[in-house]
């Protein structure tokens, strides 16, 4: 009788290891799944490291905080135009690996530039991230158009999950390995091979990602509209954010936004050259950021499940906000891994409440266009906070602008409260 048990039991798990034989929901989100693993050796290698090799390249405090908002500005700016090239395509799973190739040539150039060193490689890199910015805008809003479209909502919550654990496991591996990597490898063919690791796992989910079928009965939902003019996208805009709920979701979130990204660009250099922190220290600080992220979304994902969504939100909103405020109190290199828990673990309740917040405040009709313009307003404070922290680090210092974006966090607790942000999904 066991044996027969046991024999069911991995019958059942083989057909995962066989895809035709799954049902079209469950066979798009193994692919799904299989694309985010691999997509994972991107996040913990070239977008890890990229602000810490330009600083190993001499990078100023400018142009570091330029790496972050140059990119993210052009992405604000070609959001609304991407969300309506995104909205006239029929078929948004080849379209997306289209734009992917541009996204994954990027790296690859970041990864050869090195070879000529007579450039001036800072700012072409930073050039180079900034171009790329545009495939990122156009894959923000079809790529969450397909999962949209090939994950049914009641399961949502459970696959990103899934997958975000998924992803935090093979980028803390990566991580792990990789500042390994960095740290016994001369400079700067050790970031070389990182980068081309990251670029050939990126470039082999897109085999998977082409794999994805939209069911027939959602391909009658999605909407193919004509091109417009530019007097009609604005007026059709300005129409988009008369939804109330969207208007409420973007005004709380761009302030969490602001406390996030305030002291993004200044933490390379306080690790670097205030921590005096070694490339392995800052993969172990990844790593274990990781391993906090998988946990997180195994906790959160079984809380927001059963309690909702804006409890969950008020508190990792706050529980994040800890993050910069204990990086600007650490004496040296030793408590990066230890700080990072914080901030992987509950930006995981985050991430979960605004991905399923988003998507139900956004018509269906509408849902690329809404897209966009939370793209839009996202990017636009990922450009505005990295300058507006490196400003004030000169007035305030690095670890003054740390305790201010701890204060902002405080401040979208209580407009999230207020608002009432993610209460009506509960």
């Amino acid at each position: 009788m066991q044996l027969s048990a046991v024999t069911r039991g991995l019958r059942a798990n083989a057909r995962w290891l066989r895809p035709e034989q799954l049902s079209l929901e469950n066979r798009n989100i193994f692919y799904f799944t299989l694309d985010t693993a691999l997509q994972g050796l991107m996040m913990g290698g070239i977008f890890s490291f990229i602000s810490v090799f330009i600083v190993r390249l001499g990078a100023t405090e400018i142009q570091t905080g330029l790496l972050t908002s140059l990119p993210a500005i052009v992405m604000a700016l070609a959001s609304i135009p991407s969300g309506q090239v995104v909205q006239r395509q029929r078929d948004l799973v080849r379209f997306t690996n289209i734009v992917r190739i541009f996204h994954r040539g990027s790296v690859l150039l970041v990864t050869l530039l090195p070879f000529m060193r007579s450039l001036p490689l800072i700012q072409i890199i930073i050039a180079i991230w900034t171009v790329k910015a545009i495939a990122n805008a156009l894959l923000e809003s079809s790529w969450m158009a397909v999962i949209a479209e090939v994950i049914p909502p009641h399961r949502r919550a459970s696959v990103n999950g899934m997958r975000w654990t998924v992803m935090s496991v093979v980028t803390a591996v990566a991580v792990a390995v990789f500042g390994f990597v960095l740290d016994r490898m001369p400079f700067p063919l050790n970031y070389q091979i990182v980068f081309l690791i990251s670029f050939i796992g990126g470039s082999a989910g897109m085999i998977y990602w082409g794999k994805l079928e939209v069911p027939e009965s959602m391909r009658t939902d999605h909407l193919v509209s004509e091109p417009k003019t530019w007097r009609e996208q604005i007026r059709s805009y300005w129409q988009s954010i008369q939804v109330p709920a969207f208007v409420r979701y973007e005004l709380t979130a761009s302030i969490l936004r602001l406390g996030m990204n305030l002291p993004t660009a200044l933490y390379s250099i306080y690790w670097i050259r205030r921590l005096y922190a070694s490339d392995l220290w800052i993969g172990w600080h990844s790593t274990t950021n990781q391993v906090a992220t998988i946990l997180g979304y195994t906790i959160w994902g079984r809380i927001i499940s059963r309690k909702g969504h804006f409890k969950p939100l008020l508190i990792c909103a706050a529980g994040t906000g800890l993050y910069p405020v204990l990086m600007a109190l650490v004496p040296n290199q030793v408590w990066l891994p230890l700080v990072s828990i914080v901030q992987g673990f509950f930006i995981t309740g985050v991430n979960l409440s605004f991905f399923d917040t988003l998507l139900a405040v956004c018509p269906a009709d509408r849902r690329p266009s809404l897209i966009a313009v939370n793209t839009m307003l996202a990017s636009s404070m990922m450009f505005a906070a990295p300058i507006l922290g490196t400003l004030l680090a000169g007035w305030v210092d690095l670890q003054g602008v740390f305790f201010i974006a701890g204060g902002v966090h405080l401040v979208a607790v209580l407009c999230f409260w207020l608002f009432r942000v993610a209460a009506e999904l509960d």
